[in-house]
């Protein structure tokens, strides 16, 4: 027998065992054709993106250009500061990581729960959160020593060098120079193209925000740099493993200022000795403003705004330390007064009175009239003392409230509004590099008909929609007959108060003898910003030269160019004789060097050659009544030297009943500290308190 058939089962089942092989081997030849086609078709392309995941881009955040003062002293610079970043890593424990870092930092405010809180809190998702910054020290090396030899238990963490503001002198400046905080969405919206990322710090007021960054046409400028770029290759840890490439950033420009570093050491520190005595006499005292400008261009040789506002304190986290201080609703630090507070000027309103007077022809120097006390008029106003006969000069010297209400009234409230305006007060001066400045408000029977309007309108509609509730509600369960008689009833109260509304209106949208009494003595609606006073003063001073006040007088590149330098801008020249400017020049020199002068205390101790002419001034500030009951804040404004003005000044200290040994005593020290006069803080400056 040639051979012996297979049973039928057994062919059936190497059929199958064919299909499986052949299966097998298909299966083989794509497993291997897949192999092929990645580790040889496309393995460039595949080490390509291996590489790029390995590689990061890490922005270098570039330097802020300095702030100095006039002659080139550092106002605000950056310090570079160790920075430390957590990025989680995948496939890591994280929570050990971060309890290990807790316990390297040795900080009892980062325990792992408030790096966790940082981390949730981290508002940039793909970028490392920011744990902890602190500055070069002794102690700041050791814990960046102690992270260092551990490194490999801290996958994750990293450990870089940034620069971060600072400001030398703290608080001193404060609100002149600003602060900076991290940049909003809006705040990139707004500057969206502009080189500014998710993580910058960005300026946030005075010069710090108005000269971040400016562009002119072709020409930028401005404290922000152009940030660089560093490409680096990381390991599975996220830490770096080799530079590959550096874009290093660009400092931003040198902003010089034309503020005086001792001419503001000297001012802040007279303001914070005189807010000090007048807190002892009224405990609401504690806050104040002061303005020096150069008369012969409108520099802004010195501005301070009490209480302190420290920029540190929003670098360095000192902001949230001090949240009950920076959020006081009195006091109000961050609130610059110089600029952004308004005030009745009071008596160092009076030289424009005494302007409009002679300017209108009504009033000669030597018309003189009696005071008793009080103005003689109906609606007339006190005067704080009996003066007995004044003249022009004598009643600057003893402002007198008396003679300026007559005066007042004799030029007319429209002649004294067009010097006040040409004075520019009532409206902003536009100074440069100033941020948020007050308009102020002076007071004229358009102004008045204006705004008591608007006011009597709302008083009226809410009266009419009280009367219609109340009705509304009584006719809702009253019957037939009670509606009738409550339907009366309402249309009467309407009909008197309709009537009492045509009354009201028709006096207080009225200018009224009264209001020229108030005005003419700087009381009433009379509110400006102390630079706007210091700027009028200074325009007295100079013969009637409007300037615009500037506090930045150029800005310099990194390369030590000058980008933009600002020069004096003369806003107006006033239209006014300068025979009758010099009678009120003079009526103010009487001020300080008459016997009876409201400031003849002050400067008695200034050679000659530096005679100070002044205006005190003490401004109402509570309700009427009698005195005890009231509240006022203590004025002074002044130039000197007399017969050459080289400075101004003006100057409010809140809750200081007189001006003259107020804001005047800090006019004192600011001029000897100008003229190189020793202080007179510690002498007997002030013996004598009057208006």
């Amino acid at each position: 027998m040639v051979g012996q058939a297979k049973e039928p089962w057994k062919l059936k089942l190497d059929g199958r065992l064919n299909v499986y092989l052949v299966f097998i081997i298909f299966v083989f030849l794509l497993l291997s054709a897949r192999l092929f086609f990645l580790q040889v078709v496309n393995a460039q392309e595949f080490a390509r993106q291996s590489a790029q995941n390995s590689i990061r881009l890490i922005p270098i955040e570039a330097r802020r250009g300095d702030i100095l003062d006039s002659k080139g002293r550092v106002l605000a610079t950056s310090q570079p500061v160790y920075v430390i970043t957590f990025s989680p890593v995948p496939n890591t424990d994280t929570d050990t990581v971060i309890r290990r870092l807790a316990e390297l930092l040795g900080d009892p405010e980062l325990t792992a729960e408030a790096i966790w809180e940082k981390i949730k809190n981290n508002p940039y998702r793909y970028e490392p959160a920011v744990i902890k910054r602190f500055p070069s020290s002794p102690e700041a090396m050791a814990v960046i020593t102690r992270l260092e030899e551990r490194r490999l238990e801290l996958p994750g963490v990293n450990i870089s060098v940034e620069p971060q503001r600072f400001y030398p002198h703290g608080s001193l400046a404060g609100h002149i120079l600003g602060f900076v905080g991290q940049i909003t969405r809006e705040e990139l919206l707004e500057r969206q193209g502009s080189n500014y990322r998710l993580n910058d710090k960005i300026g946030k007021s005075g010069i710090e925000r108005y000269l971040e960054y400016e562009k002119e046409g072709s020409l930028e400028f401005g404290l922000k740099g152009k940030d660089g770029a560093e490409q680096v290759e990381v390991n599975a840890f996220n830490r770096k493993i080799r530079d590959l490439l550096t874009i290093p950033p660009a400092p931003g420009d040198t902003v010089e200022l034309t503020i005086d570093l001792d001419l503001q050491k000297t001012l802040e520190a007279a303001m914070d000795q005189v807010i000090a005595e007048e807190k002892k006499k009224n405990p609401k005292a504690g806050a104040g403003a002061a303005v020096v400008l150069d008369v012969k261009t409108g520099a802004i040789l010195a501005m301070a705004s009490k209480p302190d506002m420290d920029p540190n304190d929003f670098v360095n986290g000192g902001y949230a330390k001090k949240q009950a201080y920076y959020n006081d609703e009195h006091l109000k630090p961050l609130f610059n007064r110089a600029v952004q507070g308004t005030y009745p000027p009071g008596s160092t309103f009076k030289p424009i009175t005494a302007l409009a007077a002679l300017l209108s022809g009504a009033v000669r120097p030597q018309d003189a009239i009696y005071c008793s006390g009080r103005y003689f008029k109906p609606g007339g106003l006190d005067c704080w003392q009996s003066h007995g006969r004044v003249d022009l000069e004598r009643a600057l010297a003893v402002s007198c409230n008396t003679y300026f209400q007559w005066a007042g009234e004799m030029a007319g409230i429209k002649m004294i509004d067009s010097v006040a305006e040409q004075f520019g007060l009532g409206s902003s001066t536009g100074a440069l590099g100033v941020l948020g400045e007050a308009k102020g408000i002076l007071p004229s029977p358009t102004w008045k008909k204006e705004v008591n309007t608007a006011i009597l309108q709302r008083w009226l509609e809410k009266r009419q929609a009280d009367i219609e509730k109340k009705y509304a509600e009584l006719l809702a369960s009253a019957s037939p007959t009670q509606r009738e008689r409550l339907l009366k009833q309402k249309e009467q109260e309407l009909r008197q108060l309709r009537a009492t509304y045509e009354i009201t209106f028709n006096f207080e949208t009225t200018w009224q003898p009264f209001d020229t009494y108030n005005t003419a003595i700087g009381q009433g609606a009379n509110s400006f910003t102390i630079l706007q006073l210091a700027n009028y003063v200074a325009t007295l001073a100079n013969g009637g030269t409007r300037l615009r006040p500037f506090l930045v007088k150029r800005v310099i590149s990194p390369d030590g160019q000058v980008k933009k330098e600002y020069q004096p801008e003369v806003i107006r020249k006033v239209d006014i004789p300068s025979e009758i400017l010099e009678e009120v020049r003079r009526g103010m020199l009487m001020v300080t060097q008459s016997p009876e002068g409201t400031a003849s205390f002050l400067f008695q101790d200034f050679p000659p050659s530096i005679k100070v002419a002044a205006k005190t001034g003490t401004a109402q500030t509570g309700l009427a009544g009698d005195d005890k009951s009231r509240d006022f804040y203590g004025l002074f404004i002044a130039f000197a030297p007399y017969d050459d003005p080289q400075i101004a000044f003006a100057g409010v200290i809140e809750y200081a009943r007189h001006g003259g040994d107020s804001a005047g005593k800090v006019a004192r020290e600011v001029f000897a500290r100008y003229f190189g006069l020793p202080s007179g803080m510690t002498s007997s400056v002030g013996a004598r308190a009057v208006e």
